[in-house]
């Protein structure tokens, strides 16, 4: 069963404390939140299927904010999503974010909960994934953070006795994640980094895929922020440890990935490029600024995460010209390169070529209209050509 760290004990203590005495609050607390109804067209072979169809979805997301008189602040966000307009078993209704943020001592503070991990960045980690953790944060000096957490990497329902925890979603099993890091803020750039050590905690049998005593080892360092005018994202991370118990005995991770995303502002123009490799893995977040086949926001993210079908390099040009103060002109031109590619059960290496085109249009302050295409071209005779047309209102409130 799941083993509970320290730092898991200590915000329980702290949150339990809290809720059982009366709480009281000062008069801030904050409503606010996004909605978005997008059209999707999807023609071409995409991540999994060949597909030739049109889509309505919607989402709509709402933060309640609040501190008590102590300074503690309570944060949650529910969201509500409907991914096909007309089949109503899509609605899904999620307690997106909920968390407690503890201060004390001046320089110190415990968080506990469900939220976005912040702390990672867009790879291996965990960006643009909800994670349940309990983390102790302590400021030194002034700009400079440091951390430790707990979070739990999988874990199964308590009625389940049947089977290995964890649900189909994550995987099977009962992992702990444990992390150490920090990082420094330097003018307008923050740069820092983290190791995360994986425990497995399951019992397996001896047929299962999960090797028994399986531990894993992340080391991550990133910068992110504005130098010498340059709007910089940089990052590289490395995987070492045991994977699983596979017919050929126990398997090594070496996942390796780096990132690099540097543009600037002139004028009226922004120009980037954008850089990305991975290897042996594929990186988490789903929502990477470098394409929009490899973007959900921007997107539909039709190729899925970034080296899921074999070791991948991809380079991007980004451009953007604010054409009036209400109307973005954008264009992307992209190249992936994969190699012994399993994209549609294929195996060999496979070449993209992505050109991205869109607008977006600010009604006002708070809506956002926006229409954007993607082609991607294949090397590969056998794949058709992949095209995405999303067009979208974001509202702000």
């Amino acid at each position: 069963m799941k083993k509970l760290g320290l730092l898991s004990i200590a915000a329980s203590i702290a949150v339990t404390s809290m809720m059982a005495g009366n709480v009281e609050l000062v008069s801030d607390l904050k409503i606010y939140g996004d909605a978005e109804v997008r059209g999707i067209s999807v023609k071409g072979d995409t991540d999994t299927v060949k597909k030739d169809k049109q889509v309505l979805d919607s989402k709509l997301r709402v933060n309640l904010d609040f501190k008590t008189v102590e300074g503690i602040v309570v944060h949650s966000r529910i969201e509500l999503k409907n991914d096909a307009w007309g089949d109503n078993s899509n609605d899904t209704f999620t307690w997106d974010e909920a968390n407690v943020l503890v201060p004390f001592d001046k320089d110190k503070f415990l968080l506990a909960g469900r939220v976005n991990d912040t702390y990672g960045t867009p790879f291996y980690g965990s960006n643009g994934d909800k994670i349940d953790l309990a983390l102790f944060g302590y400021k030194p000096v002034e700009n400079v953070l440091l951390y430790a957490f707990d979070f739990k990497a999988v874990e199964g329902k308590n009625n389940d006795q049947n089977t290995f925890l964890g649900t189909n979603t994550t995987g099977t099993g009962d992992f702990d994640a444990y992390s150490v890091g920090g990082q420094i803020t330097l003018d307008k750039l923050v740069v820092g980094g983290r190791y995360v050590y994986l425990q497995n905690n399951t019992e397996t049998s001896t047929g299962s895929s999960i090797y028994n005593d399986a531990t894993s080892h992340m080391f991550n360092a990133f910068t992110m922020g504005q130098i010498a005018d340059l709007d910089l994202q940089a990052q590289v991370e490395k995987r070492i440890g045991d994977k699983t118990n596979s017919s050929a005995g126990q398997t090594d991770e070496k996942m390796f990935g780096a990132y690099l995303k540097v543009a600037k502002q002139i004028n009226d123009f922004n120009v980037g490029m954008a850089a990305l490799q991975t290897k042996d893995g594929y990186v988490a977040g789903q929502n990477l600024p470098v394409t929009y086949l490899t973007n959900d926001d921007l997107g539909t993210a039709s190729l899925d995460r970034v080296g899921k079908y074999g070791d991948t390099s991809l380079v991007a040009l980004n451009f953007a010209y604010d054409a009036t103060k209400a109307l973005t002109l954008e264009a992307n031109l992209g190249q992936h390169d994969i190699k012994d590619a399993t994209f549609m059960k294929i195996n060999k290496d496979l070449k993209i070529t992505e050109y991205d085109a869109g607008l977006a249009y600010k009604l006002n302050k708070s809506a956002i209209v926006s229409l954007r295409y993607a082609l991607g071209t294949f090397d590969e005779s056998s794949l058709d050509d992949m095209q995405t047309v999303v067009a979208a209102v974001n509202i702000n409130f």
